[in-house]
């Protein structure tokens, strides 16, 4: 009796299992019912939004001598959190403990904010910095932060600011550094040495290097480039105006906030000194500049907020920056519906400190059908996430005879991108039912450059090595039948064009 019993239940089971108790996905119009991906033991949870395990990465901290004749080095192995870059981990890290300075000059400075974008740091310090008990020390905790992010991997310059303004040495900006600085002893006697022969007529220019700040292309974000100059006779405002003027040499993903072949500034730049102590840099531009600003495509917080960052990020104790049309400032501007407003006419650096980006390299098919990277200007945040570098990639789906595109349908959403997960240097990519169907009809040269557009775009981000593809959690075995997708697919440049920039 009890086999015949186990023989029912087992054709019982053996029924239910044929008769389709399996999650199938949505419908397509030619093809019936979609079964997705058989489930697989990894990963354990579903993997939504975003996830990042950092690799724990060793940095040098360094120290001043007592006599700032050289630094010392403690490393450190540190690991940047979510929304967090490496350089502003490492400056939390240098200034929790006290390795900035030598302990006759320990006191309590703060990280305001730490900009990382296209290679460079901008590091804002509390005001406590100007504690220091004299400017040599001053110089010692700026190169001790400059030393210790130059020893990270892929910063080209760090920039630091006191309460948001730059900071000088004799009256001289520091400017961007750009290496090492072995000695700050060595550092202080040349910069003296610098301003003790500005007043001379037949002296040497001065070179330093610039953060200059460009409105990207595609609108909506400031782009800092890195740019040395060679000045005579302390005229940094004019060399700086001449830089912007000159466009951006190296984001070819942003433009010139200033035209070169016109001139648009009637007066200035000038200096002065307000009756509440602050300095305020003056630029007197003709009607004109509203003719180029149409002409051009720019705004007015654009070319506002270009100017404005660039110089109080490297002329000495720069409160602001006025921007004069006709004699008359300017008071106000918008940035999308955001409305900003300035009373006395004076734009602050905090004003456009939220609109600094960066550049992000994305894979796309160009005209040719060829996988080609491409800068596109985007968030600080974006270019450090995984997931929101996806979602600008599926922002090019469907986009039929534009310069580039992904190629899938317009059927496919941001939302269909679940999450994102980043362990041991591989990053996990959780889709839809929506995004699988939705490659069902790609031919094999069709899923091969959609797969390698995600796998190239995630790997290009520092701690990304190789990619991993689920379907609602489980582990798929291809989107649309050729590339094989149960294990990590490593970036493939034999696929990659030349690099340009997005439209």
């Amino acid at each position: 009796m009890r086999k015949a019993l186990s023989f029912v239940a087992l054709m019982l089971a053996l029924v239910l299992t044929l008769s389709g108790c399996v999650l199938r996905g949505p419908e397509t119009e030619a093809a019936g019912e979609i079964s997705l991906p058989e489930p697989d033991s990894e990963p354990e949870n579903m993997i939504l939004g975003e996830s990042i395990s950092g690799n724990l990465r060793e940095v040098a901290l360094y120290r001043a001598a007592a006599d700032f004749s050289s630094f010392s080095t403690v490393n450190q192995n540190l690991r940047a959190e979510v929304g967090q870059s490496l350089p502003e981990a490492a400056v939390e890290a240098l200034l929790a403990s006290g390795d900035a300075v030598n302990a006759q000059e320990a006191y309590d400075v703060k990280l305001l904010g730490c900009e990382y974008a296209c290679g460079t740091a901008t590091v804002n310090l509390s005001i406590d910095a100007r504690n220091a008990s004299s400017p040599q020390a001053l110089l010692a905790l700026e190169a001790a932060i400059g030393n210790t992010l130059l020893g990270i991997k892929g910063v080209r310059g760090v920039n630091v600011l006191i309460a948001g303004m730059s900071e000088g040495c004799f009256q001289l900006p520091v400017g961007v550094q750009t290496g090492i600085v072995p000695s700050v002893t060595a550092a202080y006697a040349q910069l003296q040495a610098e301003s003790d022969r500005l007043s001379q007529s037949d002296a040497a220019p001065i070179e330093r290097t610039a953060m200059l700040y460009f409105p990207s292309e595609g609108g909506g974000w400031l782009v800092p480039e890195l740019r040395v100059l060679s000045v005579s006779g302390g005229a940094f405002a004019p060399a700086l105006i001449d830089a912007l003027k000159a466009g951006p040499r190296d984001e070819s993903s942003a433009i010139a906030s200033i035209p070169e072949g016109v001139e648009l500034l009637e007066e200035g730049p000038t200096v002065e000194t307000l009756a509440t102590g602050e300095r305020v840099l003056t630029l007197n531009f003709s009607p004109a500049l509203a003719n180029y600003l149409a002409f051009s495509g720019l705004e007015v917080w654009e070319l506002a907020g270009s100017i404005t960052l660039t110089m109080t990020s490297f002329l000495p104790e720069l409160d602001g920056v006025r921007v004069m049309v006709n004699g008359e400032p300017i008071t106000m501007c918008a940035i999308g519906d955001t409305l900003l407003q300035f009373p006395d006419g004076m734009m602050r650096r905090r004003d456009f400190a939220d609109r600094v980006g960066s550049v992000a390299t994305l894979f796309l098919l160009d005209g040719a059908d060829r996988l080609t990277p491409v800068e596109r200007a985007v968030s600080m945040r974006s270019a450090l996430s995984p997931k929101s570098l996806l979602t600008e990639l599926l922002s090019y789906a469907g986009a039929e005879g534009a310069a580039y595109r992904l190629p899938l349908s317009v059927n496919v959403y941001a939302e269909d991108l679940l999450g994102v997960q980043v362990v041991g240097g591989i990053a996990r990519v959780n889709l839809s039912a929506n995004f699988y169907r939705s490659c069902q009809r790609l031919s094999p040269r069709a899923e091969r450059d959609l797969v390698y557009a995600m796998v190239n775009t995630l790997c290009a981000l520092d701690g990304i090595r190789a990619v991993r593809f689920y379907v609602e959690g489980r582990a798929a075995d291809t989107l649309a039948g050729s590339v094989y997708l149960r294990s990590p697919l490593l970036p493939s440049p034999g696929l990659v064009a030349e690099a340009t920039a997005a439209p």
